[in-house]
C-alpha cells in the first residue's frame, strides 16, 4: 500500500493540467525500464542459496527460478499499466533475496502477500490516475487495514527454542488488559450494553445480582483498555517495564484495522484508521503529519485525509524512550495535531515519570491511566492462550494442540496457585510468560525451591529473551548467562546494601565497570551493555528515564543473595537478622547449591538465644529452603518453634503479632499439624499480621465446619467462644479483602463452597461497615455464596442443608 500511495500522487496529477507536464516527465523516466526489465535486473542481482537447493537437480533450481520470476511479473502487471517506483524496487529486491534463501520454493508466504498487496494497489493507482480522490482514500484505506492487521495481528511466542521465531494471532495468544479508571472526570456517561438472556429463575436472578454486586466493586478501579479509550479520546496509559504496553498498542491497531475498536467519535462515524507510531522514529518534526507518516509505514497525504476526516487513532508506543530532539514535543504536537482535526484520538504509552511528574496530572487534554496488573482470571487466561499458542507452533491439528494445551495448562495453573511467590511474579505478562516457558521445558513442572526457581527464570531472561532481541556483535552478548548473572549479582548486592531499588543510569555504568574486568570484559563495555539493555525486558530494566532497577525486587533479593554466598558472607547476612530488608536474602541464601545452610541457621538460632524470635522464625524458613540440614538441628529448630506456635496464651500470641511477616511462613506451614483450637489461633494470627500467602489454606478451612472445643488465644485473652474454622476464615477475609484485591478475587472464587457460618460473619461486618467500597466487596462475596446456595436449592430433588435453615 505505501509504494501504491507514493505513486497515487504521480497517477493523479496526469490527470491535473496544472501539473500535468512536470509529473509527466517523472513518468516517464519511470517508464524508461518495463517490469520485466527490473525484475530481471534485480533476479540477476540476487544470488542463490547453495545450502537451500543442496540435492536438487540442475532443472529443479531453473524451474523453480523461472516460476518465481513469473509469479512476480504476474504480481506487478496486477498493479495495471503503471511504472515500478524506486520504494517498491527496493521491496522487490528484499522479497527476492529473501525468497532466494529458501530455494525460491514455490510455498512462499511473503510471495502470497505481495501479489495481494500488488492487486490492491492497482484500485488506489486507477483512482489517482481519475482524479477521484474518495475513490483514491477508500481504496488506500483497505489496502492500509490488511497492511496494518499483517503487521500487528500476530505476537511471538519467545522462548521456545524452536529454528524459527513462532508468532500466533492476537485472538489465539492475547489476554485482554485493564488500567486503572483514567484520572480525568469521565467525559461521556452513556451506558455499557449488557449481553446474555433475562434470568428467569430465582437462581438466576440472584447470579445476576452477584455479579453486578462484583462489577461494582472491580470495575471502579478497573478498566478495559479498549473502553477507556471510549471515555477519553486522549489518553496517556502508564506501564512498568514488562506490563504489556506495546502488545497492547498493537492489539488496540489490529482491532481498529479490523473495525471492531469503539472510540470516542461520536455520531456512528466510520470506524479509525489506526496509525501505531513507535516514538523512538519520530524525528524532529515529532508528531506533526508528515512524522505520523514516515513513523507509521503511511504516506503523507493518506495520514492527512485520515486526519481531516476525524478518523485517525494514533497509537504513540514508549514517550520515554523519545529522541532527545523531540522530548518535550510529542505530546504538545500530538495535541495540537488533533486540536486541527477534530474528531480523531490518540493514546500514548510510557513508563512511571516519564509523564509530568509522579502523581501530576496529564498534559492538556489527556487523561491519564496506570497499566494495572494482571488478576487470577487474567493470568489463567494468559496460561491457557499461551499453551495454546505454544502447542498450535508444533503444527499440531487444532483439536489435539488444545487437547494438549488443556493438559499443560492445568498443570501450570494449579502450581501457580500453589505458590504465592509465582503468583506473584506471574501478575506481569513478561514475567508470567517466563514461568510459561520454564515450566515447559521443565516437562511440565516448577521447580518447587524458590532458589531453583528464581535460577531458571534469570536463565530465560539472560538468555533466550536476550538471545532472540540484541544484535549480532553487541556487548552484552559476549557475556554468557553465568557472566550475566555474575554482573548483575554485584550489582543487586550493592543496591541492597544502600537500601535502593533504583539507580541513576551513571551509577549503573561506574558499579558495572568496576566488576567487568574480573568478567575478562573492559570496563569501557559498561556504557554499551547500559545502553542495549535500555529498551529491552530482561532482569535488569529502565523503569523510567534515566533510572534502572531489576525488573522485580525478587529479582534483586536472589541475586545479591547468590553474590553473598559465593563471598561467603554469611556475617553480613547474620548482622541484618532483623532488618525486614534483609529476611527474603537471608533465607535465598540458605538455598543455593554450595552454601553453609547449617552455619546460617546455627547463626540465626544463636542470635535468639533462650528466646524464640526473628532469629528462630528465619532459620525455620532456611531449613525449608536448604537442600539439606542434618536431623539433629532440624529437631532443634521444631522444637523451639513449638514453644511458641500455635500460641497457648495471650502473651505468646502477642510476640507472634509483635514477630509480623516473619513469623507468617512458619504459622502456615504448622496449620495442618495443629488441633482444631491451635489453627483457630493459628489462623487468627496470620489474620492480625495481615499475611496473604495464606490465602490459599484459608481458602481450604472456609468450608470447614469444625468447632473448637476449649479455649484458644487471641490477642490479649483466651476465648472461651465456640468458633468453627469457616468463621475463624471468614475473619481473615474480611482483613484482606480491605488491601488486597488479588485476594479478594481469590476469595470471590471460593465462596460458592463455603460454610453457612462464614458467611454470617461475613453478614455481620457488611452491617457494620462504615466504608462503601468495602461494603460493595463484602456484598459481592455473600452474594457470590448466595447464588451458589440457590442454584443448589432449585435443583431437582435437592434438600436445603439444616446448617444452612439454622443460618440463614
Amino acid at each position: 500500500m505505501t509504494a501504491a500511495v507514493r505513486q497515487a500522487k504521480t497517477g493523479a496529477g496526469r490527470a491535473k493540467a496544472s501539473v500535468g507536464a512536470k509529473r509527466q516527465v517523472k513518468v516517464n523516466a519511470a517508464a524508461v525500464e518495463s517490469p520485466e526489465a527490473v525484475l530481471d535486473r534485480i533476479l540477476a542481482e540476487v544470488p542463490g542459496n547453495a545450502q537451500a537447493s543442496d540435492g536438487l537437480p540442475e532443472v529443479v533450481r531453473k524451474n523453480r527460478r523461472e516460476r518465481a520470476k513469473r509469479r512476480l511479473l504476474d504480481a506487478l502487471a496486477a498493479r495495471g499499466p503503471y511504472p515500478v517506483p524506486e520504494g517498491l524496487r527496493g521491496e522487490l529486491r528484499s522479497l527476492a533475496e529473501r525468497w532466494a534463501q529458501k530455494g525460491f520454493e514455490d510455498a512462499f508466504p511473503e510471495a502470497d502477500a505481495f501479489e495481494i498487496r500488488c492487486a490492491e494497489e492497482r484500485a488506489v493507482l486507477d483512482a489517482a490516475a481519475r482524479g477521484d480522490e474518495e475513490a483514491r482514500f477508500a481504496a488506500a484505506e483497505r489496502a492500509y487495514r490488511r497492511e496494518v492487521e499483517a503487521r500487528y495481528g500476530q505476537i511471538e511466542i519467545r522462548g521456545l527454542q524452536l529454528s524459527a521465531r513462532v508468532r500466533q494471532d492476537l485472538d489465539i495468544a492475547y489476554v485482554p488488559l485493564h488500567v486503572e479508571e483514567p484520572s480525568e472526570a469521565v467525559r461521556s456517561a452513556k451506558p455499557r450494553k449488557t449481553t446474555g438472556k433475562r434470568q428467569k429463575d430465582e437462581a438466576s436472578t440472584v447470579e445476576a445480582e452477584a455479579a453486578s454486586s462484583m462489577l461494582r466493586v472491580l470495575e471502579r478501579p478497573r478498566v478495559l483498555a479498549t473502553e477507556a479509550l471510549v471515555d477519553h479520546p486522549r489518553l496517556l496509559i502508564v506501564g512498568e517495564p514488562g506490563s504489556g504496553k506495546s502488545t497492547l498498542l498493537a492489539y488496540l491497531a489490529t482491532r481498529a484495522a479490523r473495525g471492531e475498536l469503539a472510540t470516542s467519535n461520536p455520531g456512528g462515524e466510520p470506524e479509525s484508521i489506526p496509525f501505531l507510531l513507535p516514538v523512538r522514529a519520530l524525528h524532529e518534526a515529532a508528531a506533526s503529519p508528515e512524522g505520523i507518516a514516515r513513523a507509521a509505514g503511511a504516506e503523507p497525504w493518506f495520514v492527512e485525509a485520515a486526519l481531516r476526516r476525524g478518523r485517525a487513532l494514533l497509537l504513540v508506543d514508549g514517550l520515554d524512550e523519545a529522541r532527545t530532539e523531540v522530548t518535550g514535543k510529542v505530546l504538545p504536537t500530538l495535541a495540537a495535531t488533533l486540536d486541527a482535526h477534530p474528531g480523531s484520538s490518540v493514546v500514548v504509552t510510557t513508563r512511571p515519570v516519564a509523564a509530568p511528574g509522579r502523581g501530576e496530572t496529564a498534559p492538556r487534554g489527556f487523561a491519564r491511566a496506570r497499566l494495572l496488573p494482571m488478576t487470577r482470571d487474567e493470568v489463567t487466561a494468559f496460561i491457557d492462550r499461551w499453551c495454546l499458542a505454544a502447542e498450535l507452533s508444533l503444527n499440531k491439528s487444532r483439536e489435539q494442540a488444545e487437547i494438549d494445551a488443556r493438559a499443560a495448562a492445568d498443570d501450570l495453573k494449579e502450581r501457580v496457585r500453589a505458590s504465592r511467590a509465582i503468583e506473584k511474579l506471574a501478575e506481569t505478562p513478561l514475567l508470567c510468560s517466563v514461568i510459561c516457558v520454564v515450566h515447559r521445558f521443565l516437562g511440565q513442572r516448577i521447580p518447587e525451591r524458590r532458589v531453583a526457581l528464581y535460577e531458571a527464570i534469570t536463565n530465560v531472561l539472560l538468555y533466550e529473551w536476550d538471545r532472540a532481541k540484541f544484535a549480532e556483535g553487541a556487548a552484552i552478548g559476549k557475556l554468557d548467562a553465568h557472566a550475566k548473572r555474575a554482573l548483575l549479582a554485584r550489582l543487586a548486592l550493592s543496591m541492597h546494601r544502600a537500601r535502593m531499588a533504583e539507580l541513576p543510569v551513571d551509577e549503573v555504568v561506574r558499579r558495572l565497570a568496576a566488576h567487568l574486568p574480573d568478567l575478562g570484559r573492559p570496563e569501557e563495555e559498561a556504557a554499551a551493555i547500559v545502553a542495549e539493555i535500555r529498551d529491552r525486558n530482561g532482569v535488569l530494566v529502565e523503569r523510567a528515564p534515566g533510572s534502572f532497577a531489576f525488573s522485580h525486587l525478587t529479582f534483586q533479593e536472589y541475586l545479591a543473595a547468590m553474590e553473598l554466598v559465593n563471598a561467603h558472607a554469611y556475617g553480613e547476612l547474620l548482622r541484618n537478622y532483623k532488618d525486614r530488608w534483609w529476611h527474603e536474602v537471608i533465607v535465598l541464601a540458605a538455598g543455593f547449591p554450595g552454601a553453609h545452610a547449617a552455619r546460617i541457621i546455627r547463626g540465626l538460632l544463636d542470635k535468639d538465644g533462650d528466646d524464640v524470635a526473628e532469629g528462630t522464625m528465619l532459620a525455620a524458613q532456611c531449613a525449608d529452603t536448604a537442600i539439606e540440614v542434618k536431623q539433629p538441628l532440624r529437631k532443634e529448630i521444631e522444637k523451639r518453634v513449638a514453644r511458641l506456635v500455635p500460641p497457648a496464651s495471650p502473651t505468646e500470641f502477642l510476640r507472634l503479632f509483635h514477630l509480623g511477616e516473619v513469623a507468617g511462613p512458619v504459622l502456615l506451614r504448622l496449620l495442618d499439624k495443629a488441633s482444631t483450637e491451635g489453627k483457630a489461633s493459628i489462623v487468627m494470627a496470620l489474620t492480625y499480621i495481615r499475611y496473604e500467602p495464606a490465602t490459599r489454606a484459608i481458602i481450604k478451612l472456609l468450608k470447614d465446619p469444625s468447632q473448637t472445643r476449649r479455649p484458644f488465644a487471641i490477642l490479649y485473652t483466651m476465648t472461651e467462644k465456640t468458633y468453627t474454622l469457616a468463621e475463624c476464615a471468614a475473619l481473615f477475609v474480611v482483613m484482606l479483602v480491605r488491601f488486597s484485591e488479588a485476594a479478594f478475587s481469590a476469595f470471590l472464587d471460593a465462596m460458592p463452597s463455603a460454610d453457612p457460618s462464614a458467611i454470617q460473619v461475613l453478614r455481620s461486618f457488611m452491617a457494620s461497615e462504615s466504608n462503601p467500597h468495602e461494603r460493595d466487596k463484602l456484598k459481592a462475596l455473600i452474594a457470590r455464596a448466595e447464588a451458589a446456595h440457590a442454584r443448589a436449592s432449585s435443583a431437582p430433588g435437592a434438600r436445603p442443608s439444616r446448617r444452612a435453615a439454622r443460618s440463614g
